[in-house]
């Protein structure tokens, strides 16, 4: 496992990467202090691929877990879709104190994180991204927000996540499509920041396409740490 800090003062927190983070999440969670109560907010994809997983091994370690589940699709960075998440999460007693869970993709992070920072002022936000772009770029830096008519990302705030558990197995259910979509970011890093890298893309194409897990876990790191890097100017 490899673990980049985003440092940011009292909002700080971790990113850990590596493969089969997902059934670690409990103790990671209790790690930071948490207990009781926790919302994971998906959509049916993940949910059907990842979400039984997350829900039982959080159960197991003593977690009362509720999983809420919106429809998949940008469409669903609404005020409207918020709205009836607020609504459910008071259906549920969530408190203060209840984190939310963002299983999913950037669509999932940026509405589950949107929802965590306005519900009852915030609540706490774990972010759990399961696709490349995910996982390098829209789960670090504390950018959550909904659409609005026409117009992307207009309503929003920044703020962090307490966590961020990057699991690299994720990526292997990922449509051809969007891992493609992750990893233009990915070379994108290697290109502004980092010539090394961007040479270590360029040798490792082959087990970067067939998904070795060694070399993903690489690039999610290195790429995590040229963004934190960022975030934290």
């Amino acid at each position: 496992m490899r673990e980049v800090q985003v440092g940011l003062d009292s909002n700080s927190y971790h990113i850990l990467i590596g493969s089969g983070l997902l059934m670690q999440t409990a103790y990671r969670l209790k790690e930071n202090g948490f207990a009781g109560k926790l919302v994971i907010i998906t959509n049916p994809v993940v949910e059907k691929l990842y979400g039984d997983i997350l829900k039982q091994s959080l159960a197991q370690e003593g977690f009362e877990v509720a999983v809420l589940s919106v429809a998949d699709g940008e469409e669903q960075k609404a005020l409207e879709v918020a709205g009836r998440l607020y609504n459910e999460l008071t259906g549920l007693y969530a408190e203060r104190a209840t984190p939310i869970l963002a299983l999913g993709g950037g669509v999932i992070g940026d509405l589950a994180g949107f929802v965590a920072a306005t519900y009852m002022r915030g609540v706490p936000l774990i972010q759990i991204p399961t696709t490349l772009l995910a996982q390098v770029d829209s789960s670090i830096g504390g950018k959550v927000a909904v659409n609005h008519g026409q117009l992307k990302n207009t309503i929003g705030v920044f703020y962090q996540p307490r966590l961020v558990v990057s699991d690299v197995g994720t990526l292997r259910t990922l449509p051809a499509g969007e891992f493609t979509n992750g990893l233009a970011e990915v070379i994108k890093y290697g290109v502004i920041g980092d010539k090394e890298f961007f040479a270590y893309l360029e040798r490792n194409l082959d087990r970067i396409k067939s998904l070795d897990e060694k070399v993903l876990e690489e690039i999610v790191d290195r790429s995590s740490r040229i963004k934190a890097g960022m975030v934290e100017k």
